[in-house]
């Protein structure tokens, strides 16, 4: 069993690297000024290396994801606090009440529903929202970028998840696979003999390890009724308790 403290560490060693502005909101020169988001850190479930089904659902971005100190600021104690929110925010997002609604939790409800919330993962493909969207037309997109890559490498690295579901929607594809480098993918596998568009649902198997599934975001409004179908078929796939 690993030790989450392991992960805190390589957390903390990633955002060293990186300009105070970006998460001290008292700082003279704060990009919290400009519209930057605060940080989305991934946090462990208290049962997660016993539970039987491990799945990292990664979406978009962090919306108006704020984090605020009591106290005066360090790294760590930001980094603490942000992964804190991480774990109360997903824990109440999975006693909401199930529904008929295509937001992203509401997906992930699904899946919790059907493999299980103990082993189940939120991670974001950046860790950083701009203006409470996505942050690619961020002057600091390049920044958060990087910030994000390694964020999520050491992520997947940590967790060793049997299962990683990318909903990140289709305009951050490119971004996606520089991560994600398509030549890495073994195994591929659409669902079109069951009317379901290539673009809707895909199955791979990335760097011989990660059973990964890509789908649109769930709270895409073009081609509704496609998702739809898409997302019920993905959690058909799932693994079950």
């Amino acid at each position: 069993m690993k030790n989450f403290n392991d992960l805190k560490k390589e957390y903390l060693r990633i955002l060293a690297k990186v300009d105070e502005s970006f998460f001290n909101t008292a700082h003279e020169y704060s990009k919290f000024k400009e519209g930057l988001s605060g940080l989305f850190l991934a946090s462990e479930p208290d049962l997660y290396w016993s539970a039987k089904n491990k799945i990292m659902i990664v979406g978009a971005e962090t919306r108006d994801w704020n984090i605020k100190l009591d106290q005066q600021y360090t790294l760590e104690k930001y980094m603490l606090r942000s992964i804190e929110k991480n774990k109360s925010f997903f824990q109440k997002m999975m006693l909401e009440a199930r529904t008929k609604k295509i937001t992203f939790h509401d997906f992930t409800r699904a899946v919790a529903d059907k493999s299980g919330s103990e082993g189940l993962i939120y991670c974001n493909l950046f860790c950083f929202a701009w203006k409470e969207k996505s942050p690619i037309k961020s002057k600091y997109f390049d920044q958060i970028k990087s910030i994000s890559f390694d964020l999520l490498k050491a992520q997947i690295d940590y967790f060793e998840p049997s299962v990683i579901i990318f909903a990140n929607g289709s305009q951050n594809t490119v971004y996606r696979r520089e991560l994600f480098d398509p030549k890495f993918y073994s195994e591929g596998k659409d669902y079109s003999e069951e009317n379901i568009d290539k673009n809707q649902l895909y199955k791979f198997i990335y760097d011989g390890k990660y059973l990964c599934y890509r789908i649109q975001h769930p709270s895409t409004i073009r081609g509704k009724r496609a998702a739809f179908a898409a997302r019920k078929k993905l959690i058909s796939l799932l693994p079950e308790v």
